[in-house]
């Protein structure tokens, strides 16, 4: 995930720069869009670990309710029997009416105040079993529901975890093909002078720097012998990976009339993107802008400053056009 939210947040800021600002909003309604995926997974997580403790304790409940009615069928069952052995005692005591009718009626007035009682007791055990297999209905009633919910939730998870796993393994991809590329830069900058020629690796993204002594003559646009070697040797290296994408810059001091400085810096962009395409370099992956004085990489108040500053930069990304389309099909 912090792979996904690293590309969106530098396709942002690499293009920030040179495409339009609807461009800009769209990459940007992209990173939110992951995000909120992101936060839903999580989400979803934490709704399957509550789900989940829910069913344990139902579960729990359910096994208690259930000991709760055997227990009390298996009272019904002896008041039950209770009742008949009394009915039994009291046919025989009818018998002996006739000669112990006071002892008897008396036995009777008991027997007859205990089988009261005890039918009582059967009612109310009745009672009590009947609320008892109404709420083990209920219960299983929610048990099935709660595992019809989680086995929905688990189902959406796992897509989740899917689309997840997709996604990190293009990162990966994207990632492998970006340390192929610096390795090739890598082994391009060993043949040429470290002040010519430098690269580095930010926030994703390889910034290769050419000086302007290297690629053109003083105030101009036509690219010498030794730089046209170098671009020849950077598109063998850039255009067998196919998987990335190209911005080439221009940039100048603060000597001149700033408005001839950014043409200067746009015609050197574009004859250096000229030259790179007629190598061999696909075009659609490739564009050119002019920067003028106004993305310095020292001050312009030293002769060493305002060599640092006038070079051309050619930015190397992942291309991320398939991890848009399978994004915005989701």
């Amino acid at each position: 995930m912090k792979h996904y939210a690293l590309i969106l947040f530098v396709a942002a800021a690499a293009f920030s720069g040179c495409v339009t600002q609807k461009e800009y909003q769209e990459l940007e309604e992209q990173k939110k869009y992951y995000e909120s995926e992101a936060q839903v997974a999580d989400s979803l997580r934490n709704e399957y670990n509550k789900v989940a403790e829910e069913n344990r304790q139902l579960e729990i409940e359910f096994r208690n309710t259930r000991l709760d009615l055997e227990q009390y069928v298996v009272t019904n069952k002896s008041l039950q029997n209770s009742y008949l052995a009394l009915l039994e005692r009291v046919e025989g005591l009818k018998k002996d009416r006739n000669e112990l009718d006071i002892t008897a009626s008396y036995e009777k007035y008991n027997l007859e105040r205990q089988l009261s009682d005890q039918q009582l007791n059967i009612d109310e055990s009745r009672k009590r079993q009947e609320g008892l297999e109404y709420e083990l209905y209920q219960k299983d009633n929610r048990l099935n529901t709660i595992e019809y919910d989680y086995a929905n939730i688990k189902g959406a998870l796992a897509d989740r975890n899917i689309r997840i796993q997709e996604l990190e393994q293009m990162l990966n991809t994207k990632e492998a093909n970006m340390k192929d590329v610096r390795e090739g830069l890598d082994l391009m900058m060993s043949r040429f002078s470290s002040s010519d020629l430098s690269v580095e690796d930010r926030n994703g993204k390889l910034y290769l720097s050419l000086s302007s002594n290297l690629l053109f003559p003083s105030g101009s646009t036509r690219i010498d012998a030794e730089g046209q070697r170098a671009l020849r040797e950077l598109a063998n290296t850039l255009k067998s990976n196919p998987d990335i994408d190209i911005v080439v810059e221009g940039h100048t001091d603060s000597d001149g009339d700033a408005l001839a400085n950014w043409n200067l810096s746009v015609d050197r962009a574009v004859a250096v993107t000229n030259l790179l395409v007629s190598y061999g370099i696909n075009p659609e992956r490739i564009t050119a802008a002019g920067r003028g004085e106004y993305l310095p990489k020292a001050p312009n108040n030293t002769a060493f400053g305002k060599s640092l500053n006038r070079r051309t930069e050619i930015i190397i990304s992942p291309k991320l056009d398939e991890l848009y389309q399978y994004l915005g099909g989701q």
